[in-house]
């Protein structure tokens, strides 16, 4: 099984690869895993008409990766080992019903190997319950504790977020912007993926609150799938991707183009 925990001594909790996941998937379900992919880049909606670095499709990959196991949920109680159970799961979109593959892949390595133990299990299942993705507003950064307070934009809320390799990036920080996604999990609030975008500019407080005041007031809640097609692919109304929708608004044509679209 190529699926791995790693933990270390300094008390960081259980983690599991998003990658190591999907792998898993695509050897006991493909059927499940080629859904999902599917369903991920439709909603992603790259631009076809243009090129894309391959740096850039690597990374929306690993999107996808981080999307199928915290957020898909599959039916019944998850892999079994047994190849006619396994082959007969299914993608869930149901609210609330199935489970996720992270947590699948989890109880699976708890229950059959000897690479999760109790605490470890513990943690997976408190990482799985507790887990978002947002765009956050860096109010403040702290190297030498490691930590980030995050206000979330979209949702409300302020977080203290312990990343000691971001906190260090963003030292002293009083703004900017983190889309990333945490999770609570021994006793504090921790990244658990790797940022979809992330600017340390702007870090004016009045530009961190017309951002904040603005989504709250449109009451756009966008999914992950959403926010990685806010920064990578078209939007779904105007058909227009990150670089021309910035393009537009300084052009002052977005609001023809919004309405446009909201005519069709």
């Amino acid at each position: 099984m190529t699926v791995t925990a790693t933990t270390e001594d300094s008390g960081l909790p259980v983690m599991l690869d998003s990658k190591d996941v999907v792998d898993a998937f695509k050897r006991y379900n493909l059927a499940i895993y080629a859904e999902a992919r599917r369903e991920f880049y439709h909603e992603v909606n790259l631009n076809p008409f243009r090129p894309h670095a391959e740096s850039t499709l690597r990374f929306v990959e690993w999107m996808f990766w981080d999307w199928f196991s915290y957020d898909c949920a599959i039916s019944g109680h998850g892999l079994s080992l047994d190849e006619s159970e396994d082959l007969e799961l299914e993608l869930e979109h149901r609210p609330g019903m199935g489970i996720s593959p992270f947590i699948a892949m989890g109880e699976l390595l708890y229950e059959h190997t000897d690479k999760i133990d109790n605490r470890g299990i513990c943690d997976l299942r408190d990482i799985d319950e507790t887990n978002f993705a947002s765009m956050f507003w860096i109010r403040d950064a702290n190297a030498a504790s490691g930590c980030l307070r995050l206000e979330d934009i979209v949702q409300g809320g302020t977080y203290d977020v312990m990343d000691h390799a971001a906190a260090g990036k963003y030292d002293g920080a009083r703004g900017g912007m983190i889309v990333n996604r945490i999770a609570y999990a021994r006793g504090a609030w921790r990244t658990c993926a790797i940022p979809v975008y992330e600017a340390r500019r702007p870090d004016d407080p009045e530009v961190g609150g017309k951002l904040i005041r603005d989504f709250r007031n449109c009451g756009y809640r966008p999914d992950f799938p959403g926010l990685v097609r806010f920064f990578y692919g078209r939007a779904k109304d105007t058909g227009l991707d990150w670089e021309q929708t910035d393009r537009a608004l300084r052009e002052g044509t977005l609001d023809g183009l919004i309405r446009k679209a909201c005519e069709r």
